[in-house]
């Protein structure tokens, strides 16, 4: 299935998604990959893993347009943002299942996750990764969507920061009379010793997947 643009909520901020449906062959075939992704993709040995990894590449490629003729390579920092060879946008990458996604900027730092809505998930994780009026807040609505809102928006808000940050103890959402929309805001807050940030989180509800992006402004 070709690429497919959503339209964000965030001026500046693109962001795709891709419904897998080819094969590893189709990918390579339009991927160019360098040497530090070669290696990331031996690394990964289930083969729907590989296409998810592959897919989300080829997703960010049609978001931002990058050429082969050009030498671009997906890096990453050591706490594992990822970022281009060449500086041109901030990025980031998700995917889940029968799904992938990429989210783009060339002002802004920028986060993504998506989580596919028909895996099976263990909803008493939640204790894990969820602070006590989070907590409430579920209880009090008590849907799946709900939980994978959750998750996705602490993923998400984890991606902007890097490897270090709990979910349950340094990342917090307000979502004080939220109501679960097609698409929709909702404040969040990242704190860790001397890091305080504040984010909107963006999130798009599809039949198939919940997604959720943010944006350093």
């Amino acid at each position: 299935m070709p690429y497919i643009p959503l339209m964000s909520n965030l001026p500046g901020v693109s962001v795709g998604t891709w419904k897998i449906e080819e094969d590893e062959l189709y990918f390579l075939e339009r991927v160019k990959l360098y040497q530090h992704e070669w290696a990331r993709l031996a690394a990964i040995v289930h083969p729907q893993k590989r296409l998810e990894w592959l897919s989300s590449r080829l997703c960010l490629k049609e978001l931002i347009k990058i050429s082969d003729r050009v030498l671009v390579e997906s890096l990453n920092t050591q706490t594992g943002k990822p970022y281009l060879s060449d500086h041109s946008h901030f990025i980031s990458y998700t995917h889940s299942t029968e799904y992938s996604a990429a989210i783009a900027s060339q002002l802004y730092e920028v986060g993504i996750d998506i989580e596919y809505r028909h895996r099976n998930r263990n909803t008493r994780t939640r204790f894990l990764f969820m602070n006590e009026q989070e907590l409430a807040w579920y209880h009090a609505q008590e849907s799946k969507e709900l939980f994978l809102m959750i998750w996705s928006a602490k993923e998400t808000l984890y991606k902007m920061h890097g490897r270090g940050y709990t979910f349950k103890h340094d990342i917090a959402l307000n979502l004080e009379n939220f109501s679960l929309e097609q698409n929709g805001k909702f404040s969040a807050l990242v704190q860790k010793d001397d890091v305080s940030n504040s984010y909107e989180v963006s999130y798009h509800l599809h039949p198939d997947f919940i997604l959720t992006y943010c944006a350093r402004m």
